[in-house]
């Protein structure tokens, strides 16, 4: 019969003991006492909860939004204004007018440009890649036919730069009077006549360029109709709009009243 090694540790009783070894804690438990109750509460009533009357609202229409509203048209005889922007309404008159100005630019514009080619553009094709140096300067423009001049000399550049100041003069003063006319100038009535005389030394340059003068005086045309008049009448009274003054006080008194004193 064999006995297990020592191991140290003290013996133990059973799981099942009371008795704890000295050092150790006890784990018994204290034995268990009366039961302790809550107190009573005391019974309520249950709460009822009134409901909150409530006042019937009365149902309002919806009100119309304040707008801006337009000023009086004035006087009779001139042109509507727009409720959308508040501007006086153009007739065909000036639409026309604005166009014509405008074709009458770009139609003096090109005859200039074809001009400086043709001057800039001394080479020919006379066939099948076969091309021939020719001179077309003088044939270029009314201008410079008239005064035939010499290659590389000093009256083709003079006669280059007039025949360039002379388009930009043309359409530059088109365009001016169409913008405005467009804008509800009053003056570019007497503008589109000044246009017109403009527009005749685009016969110096080329067929192509005079037919500016055709659509200058076609464009000045509309802005002498009623239609035209009534725009104008009705910008400027936009632009320039009557003072009412008031009228002057006479007899005034200065100092304390008679009966103050």
């Amino acid at each position: 019969m064999s006995w297990p090694a020592p191991t140290g540790e003290p013996i133990r009783p059973d799981a099942g003991g009371s008795t704890p070894l000295p050092g150790e804690p006890s784990n018994s438990q204290p034995p268990p006492g009366p039961a302790r109750l809550a107190p009573p509460q005391p019974h309520l009533p249950p709460t009822v909860v009134q409901p909150v009357p409530t006042m019937p609202i009365p149902a309002q229409s919806p009100s119309p939004i304040q707008t801006l509203q337009l000023a009086d048209s004035g006087p009779s005889g001139l042109a509507r204004v727009s409720e959308r922007s508040g501007q006086p309404v153009r007739p065909w008159t000036i639409w026309v007018t604005a166009a014509l100005m405008f074709a009458a630019a770009i139609t003096v514009t090109v005859g200039l440009l074809v001009a400086m080619w043709a001057m800039a553009s001394p080479w020919v094709e006379v066939g099948d890649n076969e091309w021939s140096k020719v001179d077309k300067f003088n044939e270029a423009t009314w201008l410079t036919a008239q005064f035939p001049s010499e290659p590389a000399s000093t009256w083709r550049v003079f006669f280059a730069i007039v025949c360039c100041a002379i388009a930009v003069l043309v359409a530059g003063v088109a365009s001016v009077v169409g913008y405005y006319a467009f804008a509800g100038y009053r003056w570019t009535r007497i503008g589109a006549l000044v246009a017109i005389g403009v527009s005749l030394s685009s016969l110096l340059l080329s067929l192509m360029a005079a037919v500016s003068i055709a659509f200058v005086a076609l464009g000045a045309a509309p802005l002498w109709l009623p239609a035209t008049k009534r725009f104008f009448a009705r910008w400027h009274l936009i632009r320039h709009p009557e003072i009412a003054y008031a009228e002057p006080i006479e007899q005034v008194f200065y100092g304390p009243l008679a009966r103050y004193r």
